[in-house]
C-alpha cells in the first residue's frame, strides 16, 4: 500500500469516527463559564396539570438532556457546598433544585433524574408530610423522600419552612410579615421555631446535613434569615435570576428559573448564558 493511499485511509477513519460520535462528547470541551454556578429552579412536573410553574415530564428531560448534549455538568449539593467553602466546580457547572416537596418530584422527576444520574435537591414544606395528600397538589411522603435519600447518593432534601409558606391577610409573605398584634421578639421566635420545626420533621429521612433552605416566594428579610441561621441554616436560596458565585452571601443564593411550561431546552440555555458573570 503506498503511504498516499495509507494517509487517505487514515482521514477517512477519522472523519468516520467524527461522524459517529455522540454530540455531547463533541462538545464536552466547550467552555461557557467557570468557578460559578448556575442553580436551577423547577417546581411542579405534570402531564396534565398547568400553571406558570408546571412542566412536562418530557420537557424537563429533554431540558437535562440537551444542557448535557451543550457540555454542561451537573452537581450535587455537597459539591455545590464545597464550591462555595473553596473547592473548585466543572466548567459550565449545574445545580438542579425544586421547592415544595410536591409528590411528583417523585414519580415524575425522580426517574428521570436517577436514568441521567443527574443530582437533584427538593425542598421540602414539612407541614405537608402529616398528611401528604390533603393538599391541592399532592406531597412526597416521608417513605418516598427517604427512598430517594438513602437509594442514592445524588437526591438531596432541605427546608422550605415547615407551615411559613403562605401569605398574611396583610399580603405579606409568612417568613418575613407580622401577625396581628405581633412584636419583634414573638416574630423571632416563630420563624426560630418554624425552621427548627422543619429541620426536626426532615431528621432521619437522610443522612446528608439538614442545613438548607428555600425561601417560601423566594422572598426573606434580615431578621428572618437571622432566625433561620440560628436554628442551623447555613445556605438559603432566593429567586433572583442570577449566577451563584462564592463571594455570594450563603444566605441568599440566586438561582434561574427553568421550570415554566415556555422555557424551551434552547431558551434555558440562552437564559444561563446571559446571566454569565464576567
Amino acid at each position: 500500500m503506498s503511504k498516499r493511499i495509507g494517509i487517505t485511509i487514515l482521514l477517512s477513519l477519522i472523519g468516520l469516527t467524527f461522524l459517529l460520535t455522540p454530540l455531547s462528547a463533541k462538545r464536552s470541551q466547550d467552555i461557557y463559564y467557570q468557578d460559578q454556578v448556575a442553580v436551577l429552579m423547577y417546581h411542579h412536573i405534570h402531564e396534565t396539570d398547568t400553571s406558570s410553574s408546571t412542566i412536562t415530564s418530557s420537557l424537563f428531560q429533554n431540558q437535562l438532556q440537551y444542557l448535557l448534549s451543550k457540555g454542561y455538568h451537573f452537581i450535587s449539593l455537597n459539591e455545590f457546598k464545597q464550591y462555595l467553602a473553596g473547592a473548585t466546580v466543572p466548567s459550565n457547572a449545574v445545580l438542579v433544585t425544586f421547592d415544595d416537596g410536591y409528590q411528583s418530584f417523585y414519580t415524575g422527576a425522580y426517574p428521570i433524574l436517577k436514568s441521567l444520574r443527574v443530582p437533584a435537591v427538593n425542598f421540602v414544606i414539612t407541614h405537608d408530610l402529616a398528611d401528604p395528600l390533603a393538599s391541592y397538589i399532592p406531597s412526597m411522603s416521608k417513605e418516598q423522600i427517604s427512598e430517594m435519600t438513602h437509594a442514592t447518593n445524588f437526591i438531596d432534601i432541605g427546608c422550605h419552612t415547615d407551615s411559613l409558606h403562605n401569605k398574611l391577610p396583610s399580603g405579606d409573605a409568612a417568613l418575613v410579615g407580622r401577625m396581628d398584634g405581633e412584636n419583634d421578639d414573638a416574630y423571632k421566635q416563630r420563624v426560630l421555631k418554624d425552621t427548627q420545626a422543619c429541620v426536626g420533621k426532615l431528621a432521619g429521612l437522610t443522612d446528608a446535613p439538614l442545613d438548607v433552605m428555600a425561601y417560601p416566594y423566594g422572598i426573606t428579610s434580615p431578621a428572618a434569615t437571622e432566625q433561620i441561621q440560628k436554628a442551623g441554616i447555613r445556605y438559603a436560596f432566593t429567586i433572583s435570576p442570577e449566577m451563584a458565585t462564592r463571594s455570594a452571601d450563603h444566605l441568599l443564593i440566586p438561582r434561574i428559573n427553568a421550570g415554566s411550561p415556555g422555557i424551551t431546552p434552547e431558551l434555558l440555555d440562552r437564559s444561563i448564558q446571559r446571566r454569565i458573570q464576567a
